[in-house]
């Protein structure tokens, strides 16, 4: 019996076959979307970054960096691709500088890397390429040429690409072309089962300006119309992924604005990044500890190192860490910080004649490098005063380390500052701020009016540095005259002045804390405060506004006596000594010539040697007086928040 075969009817045999074809084409299929990689940075989720055969992936970042070449390098190195070709746009010199650099020979290949690893040098665009921008480019013609470059090493399926200067291959000024270049790259990889990952650079890093921090450093298109950002989307429309990496306020953050993951689509993520002792990239753990990867971890590559001069260290040159770099000066401290980004710079302060350079320094640096270097003070001759401490900090300064710490604990706030973000706010002009922490060279007695205003004055500019004042009222005994109480009164200090109505003593004390206003009482009053006063009461803040508006309407009611002429003996001296000026009954050094900072240490030096003759004492007085504080809003707090 003959068995005749229908060619319409598949028979069981042919059948199986089809089956069997089906299954392999559907395996093929499974394996081809199964990822060939992943970017290198440890701790993201795998749904951020996948990277499957077959897809184009755009990611942002600053080229040449420390943080893109990690990512590029360590993703290349962990790819499960058995071919992975790496394009740097760079000389083929320093290509084979950076692979000496990464452990690799002309005798031996790097252990640890794909078995077929390529490596191509892209160079940078020369004279005559910049010349040929003037001529508009034809549709696809760049990617076409990055293309035909690539094939004369061979285009293997399964095989992962990273090309470094992407940038060059796309009419970024054209949005019709943009879009079109992408669409044709994405299915370009989708034929061939090939993934190519784009790094996107600045066209612009040469001139991009060191305080570009608080910005972006990446490509954007010529144009900002509805046009370039339709581009723009189709362009990344095209791709399975599109990420950016970017330092902002001195953090380096990855941003996520898509990524497709076989069935998963991530959108709008950001994270936070970091640097491991090994040089890879780590997401660094939240505020509750979740994500916490390998090690502490590292703002920059740079944050354990340490700059100092050598004034910083005198005396402990045997125990300075072998990593610290211990330089001649401060000018060469600055010069060695130009690039740095995490770093810990340690500034001497020796006296107020180097205040303003340090101001200046301090706030150069803050804006230069961002928000992730550490500014450190260190007092080294004169103590900082409490205003030029505020000021400091105020400029970007994260610490100010006392004259008498010891080196050791030193040591131990240096290491503390590690992993931190200055967050305070900068003051825009370094000299505004100087100005509203130097003192005016007035102090002693004023009359009530001018009392008034010079304080309003003072506290209206100092209110950029936030700076406390203690505005202290006493309330004279009725057996102290009011002469003896004024005599009685001897400011030491620039900025410090004092007035008297019928039955109070004011005296208003610049840069002072509540806490400090008793002590500083005590250095002003050259008699026990308890035989002048019954009753004190300390004001700041707002309350000393009050008051001082109360005092300005009872003088307008009823004039307030003028005390002035029992200071005005010095000022007969003026004409013959035209060197000093006299500051109710205290003489300081002129301001001719002298610029403000050294104004405010002569005038410190003067005050500093001037003594007042004693006067005689009344009896002492059998209760002490009582001292109270008027409600006041806590230092140091902005809208409402601390």
């Amino acid at each position: 019996m003959s068995i005749v075969s229908n060619s319409l009817k598949p028979t069981p045999a042919r059948a199986l076959v089809r089956r069997l074809l089906q299954a392999v084409r559907r395996a093929g299929s499974d394996r081809g979307a199964r990822p060939l990689g992943q970017l290198a940075i440890d701790a993201l989720p795998d749904e951020w970054a996948a990277l499957e055969a077959g897809k184009l992936y755009a990611v942002y970042a600053a080229a040449r960096t420390p943080g893109a070449d990690a990512l590029l390098w360590e993703s290349a190195r962990q790819a499960q691709a058995r071919d992975v070709t790496v394009v740097l746009a760079r000389a083929r010199a320093q290509v084979a500088t950076r692979l000496r650099e990464l452990g690799f020979s002309a005798n031996a290949p790097a252990s640890g890397w794909p078995r077929n690893l390529s490596v191509l040098a892209m160079p940078p665009a020369g004279p005559a390429d910049a010349g040929a921008h003037s001529v508009p480019p034809v549709a696809l013609a760049k990617v076409f040429g990055g293309l035909r470059a690539l094939k004369r090493f061979g285009f293997r399926s399964r095989s992962l690409y990273f090309v470094e200067g992407a940038e060059r291959w796309f009419n970024w000024a054209d949005p019709a072309a943009l879009a079109r270049e992408g669409r044709m790259l994405a299915n370009w990889c989708a034929v061939r089962n090939i993934t190519l990952v784009l790094l996107l650079g600045s066209q612009a890093d040469a001139d991009a300006d060191a305080d570009a921090d608080a910005g972006s450093l990446f490509l954007e298109p010529a144009l900002d119309d509805a046009a370039a950002q339709h581009g723009r989307n189709e362009f990344h429309a095209a791709c399975a992924g599109v990420a950016r990496m970017e330092r902002t306020h001195g953090e380096l953050l990855w941003h996520v604005d898509f990524w497709r993951s076989d069935r998963t689509l991530v959108t709008g993520e950001v994270g936070s990044l970091r640097f491991t002792d090994s040089g890879r990239l780590s997401v660094a753990p939240d505020a509750l500890g979740n994500g916490a990867a390998r090690g502490d971890g590292l703002l920059a590559r740079d944050e354990q190192r340490v700059v100092v001069s050598r004034a910083v260290v005198r005396g402990h040159e045997e125990w300075v860490p072998s990593n610290w770099e211990v330089l001649a000066d401060q000018k060469a401290v600055l010069a060695a910080c130009v690039d740095a980004q995490a770093a810990t710079v340690v500034l001497d302060y020796a006296g107020g004649a180097q205040l303003d350079a340090l101001c200046g320094a301090i706030h150069a640096l803050r804006r230069q490098a961002g928000r992730a270097l550490k500014i450190v003070v260190a007092e080294r001759g004169e103590v900082l005063r409490h205003q030029y401490e505020l000021l400091v900090l105020t400029l970007g300064a994260n610490l100010v380390l006392g004259r008498d710490l010891p080196f050791s604990r030193m040591q131990s706030l240096l290491q503390s500052l590690q992993g931190q973000l200055h967050t305070r706010p900068i003051a825009t002009d370094y000299r505004t701020a100087l100005s509203a922490a130097l003192s005016e060279d007035v102090l002693g007695y004023l009359p009530a009016g001018t009392f008034c205003e010079r304080v309003r004055a003072v506290l209206e500019r100092s209110a950029v540095l936030q700076l406390p004042h203690v505005l202290v009222k006493l309330t004279l005994l009725p057996q102290c005259a009011h002469i003896e109480a004024l005599k009685s009164c001897v400011p030491r200090r620039a900025g410090d002045v004092f007035t008297a109505d019928a039955s109070h003593l004011y005296v208003f004390l610049f840069a002072c804390r509540l806490a400090d206003a008793d002590a500083a009482l005590a250095r002003i009053f050259n008699v026990p405060v308890e035989r002048i006063a019954g009753d004190i009461v300390h004001l700041a803040e707002q309350s000393i506004g009050d008051e001082l508006n109360a005092l300005a309407t009872a003088s307008r009611r009823t004039p307030i006596a003028d005390y002035s002429d029992l200071f005005a003996m010095p000022l007969r001296n003026q004409t013959a000594a035209p060197a000093t000026v006299a500051h109710a009954g205290t003489v300081l050094p002129a301001a001719e010539g002298m610029s403000t900072v050294e104004q405010i240490a002569a005038v410190e030096q003067a005050l500093g040697a001037a003594r007042a003759e004693a006067t005689q004492r009344p009896a002492p007085l059998a209760a002490p007086p009582q001292r109270r504080a008027e409600p006041y809003a806590m230092p140091l707090r902005k809208n409402g928040s601390e």
